[in-house]
């Protein structure tokens, strides 16, 4: 709850810079990687107010409509203050169609509605072959539910290896466009990214800008780009202008290039023969507070890409035999989960451990706080 609201907050307060949020909390859980982090930059980046006291009362004002707060400080000073708008940051329950879907599926569900799951094996549902991730299994945040959901995929792998690579189909693509010996005709795609670029960064000015450099024939500006629709539109603008070089300048590279590339191998150019401008992380979320200086990093942003796509020229891949093992680092119950697991799918795996007995902490667990026994878990590991 604590850190719902504190992102709401700031949402809010980038999408309307003058309003001053204030978030009553009676304590503070930021327990995750870097919250505490996130905490202290709600307060003193966006100047979000907190207040440890417990509200008693919301009256509304008469007159003029504003919701009128009670509370106490330190135990001691009432305090009454008038606000425009109260939202109230209630704790996570589970829907009626969560526990619809849990009877259809045959799995337990434990007493407060959610999936009921063992605390050594969070993923596995009371019946065989149906795993869970996410708030399915509880109240969790975004980098958890991606870690439960790599540990559901990977035990239906398992489950699935007699059969891996049996409905594989291999994707075909158009013929690729010959583009050697052509001048470089570049199409330029600058994203908005919702407000995480277009909120700092003056998106048409840098569209207008890459109009300029040598080589851009079509340059357009885009909500999303990475949206199907958008994607569509880049195969059309290809075939449309004869474009051979595309750039994208908008989010990271590291999750959206291979989307990218494939869009345009899909249009009949090389997927190599695109570049990527960061104008996200690198720009719009660096400088938030200094919008015209972003704008100009974005065009020189936008101005190097464009440099190094008129000298791109078509790769190919090739093909490399590997090793199908794995090598799993610590025998604590991280290390045999994730050995087992492996080995499940068919693969040899090779486990270190610098201890001379398996289990790490494990071995020190004695009970835990719902009754389940540590040591038979290690035991049957």
């Amino acid at each position: 709850c604590c850190m719902y609201a504190t992102k709401e907050a700031i949402i809010a307060k980038e999408h309307e810079k003058q309003i001053e949020p204030t978030i009553f909390f009676m304590d503070m859980r930021a327990f995750g990687k870097d919250f505490d982090k996130y905490y202290q930059r709600a307060q003193e980046q966006y100047g979000i107010r907190y207040i440890k006291s417990m509200v008693s009362q919301v009256k509304q004002m008469p007159q003029t409509k504003n919701l009128r707060i009670k509370y106490i400080v330190n135990e001691r000073a009432m305090i009454e203050e008038e606000f425009d708008l109260v939202v109230l940051s209630v704790g996570l329950s589970p829907s009626e169609n969560i526990q619809q879907l849990g009877r259809r599926l045959g799995v337990e569900l434990n007493k407060y509605g959610f999936c009921q799951t063992d605390v050594f094996s969070p993923v596995k549902t009371s019946r065989a072959g149906v795993y869970v991730c996410g708030a399915f299994q509880g109240p969790k945040d975004i980098p958890e539910t991606v870690i439960q959901a790599s540990g559901a995929a990977s035990f239906a792998q398992g489950d699935l290896a007699s059969a891996r690579g049996s409905l594989v189909s291999k994707k075909e693509y158009p013929p690729e466009i010959d583009v050697r010996g052509q001048p470089p005709r570049i199409g330029a795609f600058i994203c908005h990214c919702g407000i995480n670029i277009g909120g700092v960064v003056d998106v048409p000015a840098v569209v207008k800008y890459a109009q300029t450099l040598p080589n851009v024939v079509y340059a357009m500006d885009n909500l999303y780009t990475c949206s199907q629709d958008t994607q569509d539109a880049i195969k059309e603008k290809i075939k449309e202008h004869n474009l051979n070089r595309v750039i994208v300048a908008s989010c990271s590279p590291r999750t959206h290039e291979p989307l990218f590339q494939e869009t345009i191998q899909e249009a009949g150019l090389n997927r190599y023969l695109f570049e990527m401008a960061n104008i996200r992380d690198q720009c719009s979320w660096v400088h938030m507070h200094q919008p015209d200086q972003a704008t100009e990093k974005a065009k020189n942003l936008v101005r190097m890409a464009v440099a190094k796509a008129r000298r791109l020229a078509p790769l190919y891949k090739i093909k490399v035999d590997i090793n199908h093992s794995a090598l799993v680092i610590g025998g604590g119950l991280s290390g045999l989960t994730a050995a087992l697991a492996i080995a499940e799918q068919g693969f040899e795996v090779h486990l270190i451990e610098r201890e001379r007995e398996l289990g790490g902490h494990l071995r020190r667990i004695r009970f835990m706080l719902d009754g389940e026994d540590p040591q038979e878990k290690l035991a049957s590991l």
